[in-house]
């Protein structure tokens, strides 16, 4: 195989990776009946910087971009028609390009600001579990 076609293969194989990543999967993104008790929720939406653009339960964003994310159990599961306010959840943090929110209020869309959290399963059900409540 030639150079050109290794590196083809190399890219279709990382598209793959990158499309069923944003996509989600059930089994590692929606949360568990509760984070792991070394998880704490509240203290990693300070801490990855949520709390920096977004509002939170006991939270106010320093700017004022982002969606509020205050009260996300009445709102969370019919923002995006047919997905769950857990999937919803997890979708904005691991590929938040996939739907734009309609309270977004950036210029330029959440990719423009939005960094990548490197959020693991466990953070991600972490985060979910602050967000929505016990």
């Amino acid at each position: 195989m030639t150079r050109v076609g290794v590196a083809a293969g190399c890219l279709a194989a990382m598209l793959v990776v990158v499309t069923l990543a944003m996509r989600g999967d059930s089994t590692t993104t929606a949360a568990t009946s509760s984070p792991p008790p070394s998880m704490d929720g509240a203290q990693l939406f300070q801490r990855k910087g949520c709390a920096s653009c977004h509002d939170g339960p006991d939270s106010t964003a320093r700017i004022d971009v982002a969606p509020s994310l205050t009260d996300a159990p009445s709102w969370a599961a019919g923002r995006e028609p047919g997905v769950t306010a857990t999937d919803y959840l997890a979708e904005s943090m691991l590929a938040p390009s996939t739907f734009i929110s309609p309270s977004f209020r950036g210029p330029a869309g959440p990719m423009a600001g939005m960094p990548d959290l490197a959020l693991s399963p466990a953070e991600v059900d972490a985060l979910i579990h602050y967000l929505l409540g016990p």
